[in-house]
């Protein structure tokens, strides 16, 4: 567990390389102290911002969100403004060194496709933007797949090249897809494992996830996720330690059903669905048949 100050310091030293290179240096407010971190404060959002000859660069932190912004220089030399380029997971109290390296190299990434001059820039594409924190717990937004998978890449960064590479593919955020081929192992991977730092990491992600999430997202965790326990005693066991009692249930339920014989019968039918047969189109009568003649043939009337 970090402090907000540890975690934000960590982030500095992490990315100053990559800004100095680009040729960006923080801009040091009014009154601050020497050896303070140069960190403003608009209401609820705490940022710092570097400058350049190639525009502004803001790191911005607030809620449990991290979000790199760039305001380029236009042709006339005027600064253009601020715009979001990369939206991150970020808690300090979940996170440890490895979570910071990893959103280091996010905003190392992204810095350098945008203003780095010694190689081609790469092409960067902007993810989804995942619900913040204060959305989810005030109602106003609920968490989805592409929010849940932002945040588990925070803790499997194997899994950021795939989570970017499924947005590519499809031009939307295929939660299912992502999980099932990817995410879903890793998860169970981590419950098998039973590290109790690494599963409350993991749990606090799913159980705010699941508590604050919308219908489509709490399945996406119940079944596509915690179903791949198959009903494992020893890993429902541990999961159960962890999970909040909503879903603790539901996932109980869930597992059970998918070792029945109908949960079995129901996954083969999903992967390995019966061939498409068109429904046969039903012959007309010979009523039905007159009537579209005009009437001829029509037996006669009495």
């Amino acid at each position: 567990m970090l402090t907000f100050d540890d975690a934000v310091s960590m982030v500095l030293h992490g990315t100053a390389q990559t800004l100095e290179s680009n040729g960006f240096s923080a801009v040091v407010p009014e009154g601050t102290k020497k050896g303070e971190r140069p960190i403003q404060t608009d209401g609820d959002t705490k940022y710092i911002d570097f400058e350049g000859g190639k525009g502004k660069i803001r790191f911005a932190f607030s809620g449990s969100q991290a979000v790199l912004s760039f305001a380029s220089v236009a042709e006339n030399g005027e600064e253009e403004e601020l715009k979001k380029a990369s939206t991150n997971y970020f808690d300090p109290e979940s996170f440890d060194e490895r979570d910071i390296k990893s959103l280091c190299n996010e905003f190392n990434d992204t810095i350098n496709a945008k203003f780095a001059k010694a190689k081609a820039k790469a092409k960067s594409t902007k993810m989804p933007t995942p619900v913040s924190r204060s959305a989810a717990k005030s109602g106003s937004q609920s968490y989805d797949g592409n929010t849940l998978a932002n945040r588990l890449v925070a803790m499997y960064p194997d899994l950021k090249e795939p989570y970017h590479e499924n947005y590519e593919r499809y031009g939307e955020f295929l939660a299912e897809e992502f999980f099932t081929e990817y995410g879903t192992k890793r998860i169970i991977g981590t419950i098998r494992e039973g590290n109790k730092q690494s599963c409350n990491k993991l749990f606090r992600i799913l159980n705010d996830i699941y508590e604050n999430g919308s219908n489509d997202t709490q399945s996406l965790i119940a079944v596509t996720i915690l179903g791949e326990m198959h009903n494992d005693p020893q890993l429902l066991e541990t999961a159960k330690e962890y999970m909040c009692e909503d879903m603790s249930e539901t996932v109980v339920l869930v597992n059970k059903y998918l070792a029945s014989s109908a949960g079995k019968r129901a996954q083969k039918k999903l992967l390995d669905p019966p061939p498409y047969k068109p429904k046969k189109q039903k012959k007309p009568s010979a009523f039905a048949q007159a009537l579209a003649g005009g009437g001829q043939g029509m037996p006669p009337t009495m």
